[in-house]
């Protein structure tokens, strides 16, 4: 883990840019379309779990209530740093996904943007999520899973990995760029992903795949 956390430390000026391309462009519009599938709740405590530059938290205070607290968790300290130039009102938590700082029932609502994919013991980090989420909570996961339908599996299979390496290339972090690639052909599939969640006592409320499956939305709850 300690590698993977000082690449993304390497990598946190253009980790908004590789996003974009490894989203087709189509990561802004994903994340409003997940805010969209979450209950608005008064007065929520959000985390952004593995939260990095903080997107999905500016999201979702634009298209839902502002919550009462909206805190960013991530184990690379310079990414958060870039979260803290976006917005001011951000708490920043230094955090392993794993081992989360915080108290039973305390949270509200979790999301996850492209972050999951990166966790070694997915287990336990849905047994942590789980633990900090509130009764009727939900954790939003929005992420490259493993590529099933036709267009993802030739964006991921074929573009990507020829298109992304050469992007690090030219920014001279190739081998970070290849590893966010292959991030993806090596995680699991959406379904498999949901399966975990309800091992882990959740909910599944829905999988919504994004754009012929090069993202999927996955929304589990606490009940």
């Amino acid at each position: 883990m300690l590698q993977i956390r000082e690449m993304f430390d390497h990598i946190h000026k253009r980790y908004d840019l590789l996003n974009h391309l490894m989203s087709a462009g189509r990561d802004v519009a994903w994340r409003k379309a997940c805010c969209k599938r979450l209950p608005k709740k008064e007065n929520a405590v959000v985390l952004d779990l593995c939260g990095g530059t903080g997107d999905f938290s500016i999201a979702y205070k634009k298209k839902l209530n502002e919550p009462k607290a909206s805190l960013v968790g991530d184990f690379a300290g310079k990414m958060l740093g870039v979260a803290a130039k976006k917005d001011s009102g951000l708490k920043l938590i230094q955090m392993d996904a794993t081992q989360i700082p915080l108290a039973d029932s305390s949270v509200d609502i979790i999301l996850n943007g492209f972050g999951m994919r990166n966790i070694r013991d997915l287990d336990t980090a849905f047994s942590e999520a789980f633990r900090i989420l509130k009764q009727s909570g939900c954790f939003a996961t929005l992420e490259f899973f493993k590529p099933e339908k036709r267009v993802s599996k030739l964006f991921y299979k074929n573009i990507a990995p020829l298109l992304i390496p050469f992007v690090g290339s030219v920014l001279g972090k190739r081998n970070a760029y290849r590893y966010l690639v292959l991030s993806i052909l090596n995680f699991i599939t959406p379904k498999e992903y949901a399966a975990k969640a309800r091992n882990a006592g959740f909910t599944l409320r829905c999988i919504k795949a994004l754009d012929g499956g090069l993202a999927h939305i996955v929304i589990c709850e606490k009940k």
